[in-house]
């Protein structure tokens, strides 16, 4: 099947992804499938500099995907499409290299594990997290949030979180290549749980350099009065200046 790579993109099973295609090979690979059955094998590229990709240049493990909707934009060799994650696959052999990639894909299904209390309790331990992650992120609709939050398919889960959160690629990477489902999950958790720390350290910080903004940005304001005045009042007339000084400062306290 054709083969598209993807920059600093990831998409996991039973998951949409929306993304344009804008490079030849890329629009390439996507004509191929819309010619034939609208399938194709999704993979990450390891460097996202690499215009060209070719095979040393790919993760061989992707998602075999289903092109749901293209929108061709007038005037624009740009293309959007949206995509559905159908199963993991592993790149067995490289056919064909030009005008785009293609090759052959061995399908990579979940290792069969029964539900336990403790798979169980990850899932709740993940979704937990994951709503946490969303109110201090706020870039998740809350209908993501309900969605996952009474699901105890610890593969869905796993999936599903990794694809809805900010992860370096590599990690994403890390999370699709594991196929036991349960392990998947406690990648997904630890992950999470460093994310969730870290967006919280961001917002305390972001609003540290907030509050000193606003006191320099009055200081400078006040700083700016004090010129006013001495301006129409001239220079010699310290003691009414100093008067108007003393209650700009008493004013700056006060606040």
């Amino acid at each position: 099947m054709p083969i598209l790579a993807l920059r600093g993109l990831s998409v996991f099973p039973g998951m949409l992804l929306n993304f344009d295609v804008e490079r030849p090979m890329s629009a390439a690979a996507l004509n191929l499938a819309m010619n034939a059955d609208q399938i194709l094998f999704l993979t990450a590229q390891k460097e996202i500099s690499k215009d060209v990709p070719f095979l040393d240049d790919i993760y061989r493990v992707g998602t075999v995907c289903r092109v749901r909707q293209l929108l061709r934009q007038p005037g624009s060799k740009t293309v959007r499409i949206m995509v559905e994650g159908l199963a993991r696959g592993r790149l067995d052999a490289l056919t064909m290299d030009t005008p785009s990639l293609f090759g052959e894909i061995e399908p990579m299904p979940d290792a069969p594990e029964k539900p336990t209390v403790k798979s169980e309790a990850l899932c709740r331990r993940c979704t937990a997290l994951f709503s946490e992650y969303a109110q201090i992120s706020g870039n998740i609709a809350p209908e993501s949030v309900i969605n996952i939050m009474a699901n105890t398919d610890a593969a869905y889960v796993a999936d599903f979180i990794a694809q809805n959160i900010a992860l370096r690629h590599q990690d994403k990477q890390m999370i699709l290549e594991e196929i036991r489902p349960v392990p998947r999950l406690r990648k997904v958790n630890e992950l999470l749980a460093r994310e969730a720390e870290v967006l919280s350290v961001e917002q305390e910080l972001e609003g540290k350099i907030r509050q000193q903004m606003g006191e320099v940005q009055r200081d400078n304001i006040i700083r700016e009065q004090i010129r006013l005045l001495q301006r129409e009042l001239g220079e010699d007339d310290d003691s009414e200046l100093n008067d108007y000084r003393q209650k700009i400062q008493e004013r700056k306290l006060g606040e």
